[in-house]
């Protein structure tokens, strides 16, 4: 397996990330395989992913809670240190993260706009009045609302029925230079509306082997120390 990469590191803001990439001649499928692979074997203990009835994924048996995201070549995973005293299966502000990335090119999000972002969050990003004229930052600005709105959707577990209204974006985080580089000053600011009321979510988005990912965590969050 040496043609993949697997790294781990805690980010500034104290979320571990393990990234595996590499590979590129192998199969979607195939490359999907051994790459989990890879995270089951990988940090010493063997750890399965497995899934809540919502399909949430955990570790299974470790009270652990993560987030995963992966393209065709590219796989993310998000944890924070165990917490056994709180129940995984439901949002808690202690727990609440969510990962996601994009390729930095994927242009098809801009056909989908309208889809997912409210008339406010619109206002946060270029005008496009033709996507085939949109710039490349253009592209990227958009996919950075993408993974946004996708990390705060895993963040909350897919509870909410609303994607423009009830996962909010206030401010886009800046997307910095690599995962070291995304330090709070670069944050950018969502909200999640829960049963409980309404989450305050913090936004931190750096590239990544052609891609932009994109953290959304609670300031609540147990943390490892970065």
């Amino acid at each position: 397996m040496g043609d993949f990469m697997y790294e781990r590191e805690v980010a500034p803001c104290g979320i571990a990330i393990e990234e595996i990439y590499g590979a590129e001649e192998k199969s979607a499928k195939v490359w999907k395989l051994f790459a989990m692979q890879i995270f089951s074997e990988a940090e010493g203990d063997y750890r399965s992913i497995a899934h809540l009835d919502n399909g949430v994924p955990i570790l299974d048996g470790i009270p652990q809670r993560i987030s995963v995201s992966h393209t065709s070549h590219c796989l993310v995973v998000a944890s924070l240190p165990k917490t056994p005293d709180i129940d995984l299966s439901s949002v808690n502000p202690r727990t609440a993260i969510g990962i996601d990335l994009e390729k930095d090119d994927r242009a098809q999000v801009l056909k989908i706009r309208d889809k997912f972002l409210s008339e406010s969050e619109k206002r946060l990003l270029p005008e496009i009045t033709d996507i085939e004229k949109a710039t490349e930052h253009d592209i990227k600005q958009y996919i950075l609302a993408w993974t946004c709105k996708e990390a705060l959707y895993k963040a909350d577990m897919g509870l909410a029925p609303d994607w423009k209204e009830d996962y909010r974006i206030l401010s886009l985080p800046g997307i910095a230079s690599d995962m070291h580089s995304a330090t709070p000053e670069k944050y950018g600011k969502g909200v999640i509306s829960t049963s409980d009321g309404e989450m305050e979510m913090l936004l931190s988005s750096w590239e990544f082997e052609r891609h932009v990912v994109t953290l959304a965590f609670s300031g609540k969050i147990a943390r490892f120390h970065a």
